[in-house]
């Protein structure tokens, strides 16, 4: 088998081991990360790897490998997020990986485990092996949840995994994204008081109420457009995704529900959005405009920044370079592991084969040319990486 059919052929193994976040289906069938997981595991420790567990449950593991010294002189950690998204409206078989036209279509042939097998079959035994005579620990993790929350990648940071140098695989055109803005999602909801419609003024109408809070919080996001912004990031943004409420025409709606994503920029933290809108929220309850009010948050992720003159991102720029290809550092609009990966690595990247504009679709796929360059790039990166540093 050529070095080229070795990435495709993992590739197709990945696509046809289903690992649906649970939070996108109800078939059993389907849902749950541990077959990658278990796939990773096999797989690495076949070269030589050490594997353990994180089991959030025995369906939804996290698995981190490690391959070289105890005491290393530096660390790399490669990782991918083991889930994808659903498959209703696919109008591929999503679970059958068939190549047409030099791509490679299947649910996660693009996000993310095109990426993952670029970075698999990049690490053979003889750089394997080089690494560790250079004194590097390679760390591999494969990481349960990140499409609902990022909750592995968060899991393992409360834990403590990092490393010196980190690449957050993901499909970035071959590019080097070097920061992304943090993500705030929060379930607000209102309550009110029941009323029949022909007397409005004897209940509490929650919809109004949660009409004015809006009104407010974009007011506010245009106040900290102002306060708050990044040379590289842009601005803080606020998107009101979804919205429900009332019981039906003729009663006055007593609830009233949204649920709200706030981007962030460096400088800022989720208490800078969170605080002023609970004291708004407890005043539009002194002045009786709600009854009550409950503030859940769905995700609290942090912004990752890392110098684009870092050495992590040179490295990574000129193995992409040396495969024949132009490098691009670049900024992110969606959020990764990355944000959570931030906290414990003191330089991370998020870099892969393949377009986030096919994340997610209904024929997702990856193009074998830009598959294969991957791995190559990434070869490249990891033997510059075995080399001492001055």
């Amino acid at each position: 088998m050529s070095h080229n059919d070795k990435v495709v052929e993992c590739l197709q193994q990945l696509v046809a081991l289903p690992s649906v976040n649970p939070e996108h289906t109800r078939d059993p069938e389907i849902a749950n990360e541990f077959r990658v997981a278990e796939f990773l595991a096999e797989y690495l420790s076949g070269k030589g790897f050490q594997i353990e567990w994180d089991r959030a449950t025995p369906e939804r593991p996290n698995l981190i490998a490690s391959y070289g010294p105890a005491a290393p002189v530096r660390t790399l950690l490669l990782e991918a997020h083991t889930d994808t998204v659903g498959v209703e409206g696919m109008v591929i078989s999503p679970f059958d990986p068939r190549i047409e036209n030099g791509r490679l279509h299947g649910r996660g042939s693009c996000d993310t485990k095109g990426p993952m097998a670029a970075a698999l079959c990049a690490l053979t035994p003889e750089r394997l092996e080089r690494l560790a005579q250079a004194g590097v620990r390679i760390l591999f993790v494969g990481a349960f949840g990140e499409e609902k929350g990022n909750l592995g990648a968060e899991r393992l940071v409360e834990q403590g995994v990092g490393a010196d140098a980190a690449i957050i695989l993901e499909p970035t055109d071959l590019n080097v994204v070097h920061a992304h803005k943090g993500a705030l999602w929060v379930e607000l909801t209102l309550s009110g008081e029941l009323a029949h419609s022909s007397e409005p003024t004897k209940g509490l109408n929650a919809i109004n109420a949660m009409a004015d809070l809006l009104g407010w919080l974009q007011t506010r996001i245009a106040a900290d457009c102002e306060r708050h912004g990044d040379a590289a990031l842009g601005s803080p943004t606020l998107n009101v995704g979804r919205i429900e409420g009332g019981m039906a025409i003729n009663i006055v709606p007593h609830h009233c529900r949204v649920e709200i994503d706030r981007r962030i920029v460096p400088g800022e933290s989720p208490d800078d959005f969170l605080q002023p809108l609970e004291q708004q929220l407890e005043q539009m309850k002194l002045e009786g405009r709600i009854r009550a009010y409950t503030l859940k948050i769905i995700k609290a992720g942090m912004p990752f920044i890392t110098d684009p003159a870092a050495p992590l991102v040179c490295q990574l720029r000129q193995a992409i370079e040396s495969s024949g290809r132009p490098a691009e550092v670049t900024t992110a609009a969606w959020y990764s592991d990355a944000g959570a990966f931030g906290m414990t690595c003191k330089e991370v990247v998020v870099f892969g084969p393949g377009s986030i504009a096919q994340a997610h679709t209904k024929d997702e796929y990856i193009d074998i040319e830009e598959l294969i360059a991957g791995q190559q790039v990434l070869e490249q990166f990891l033997d510059a990486f075995a080399e001492p540093t001055s």
